[in-house]
């Protein structure tokens, strides 16, 4: 299967991650995440940026003891790739007693994905994003 077909069925699984509204101006649980190969590459082209940059950054943040992720907007304080995220960024704020927001958004609890459902589409993505 090519990366293309790869990333179509990452986004029919991120398609059932149920959506909320954040609170505004908050990034909270944007923080470095563990990501597949395909949503990094897939990230790092939506930035405009190259990879060595991003990485470049990343390591900057650490040493000052920035724990943010490098693709968020910090004069925005917005996500510079939304559209793409990664399934870990979709899932905060969704998921049943774990990945909650601090602030108390969510969408409807009925739509909220168990743990098990949260890990399922984890392992699905990371298994199809090698």
């Amino acid at each position: 299967m090519n990366n293309t077909a790869k990333l179509a069925k990452i986004d029919a699984l991120l398609s059932t991650i149920p959506t909320f509204q954040c609170k505004e101006g908050c990034y909270d649980c944007c923080g470095p995440v563990e990501l597949s190969r395909l949503e990094y590459e897939r990230c790092i082209q939506a930035s405009g940026r190259t990879a060595k940059d991003v990485k470049q950054q990343m390591k900057n943040n650490l040493k000052q003891g920035i724990y943010t992720c490098p693709l968020l907007n910090i004069e925005t304080r917005q996500c510079s790739v939304y559209a793409v995220r990664p399934s870990i960024c979709r899932l905060f704020g969704v998921v049943k007693g774990e990945l909650l927001c601090p602030h108390g958004y969510a969408p409807e609890s009925a739509t909220m994905l168990s743990n098990e459902q949260s890990r399922e589409i984890l392992r699905k993505v990371e298994e199809l994003g090698k």
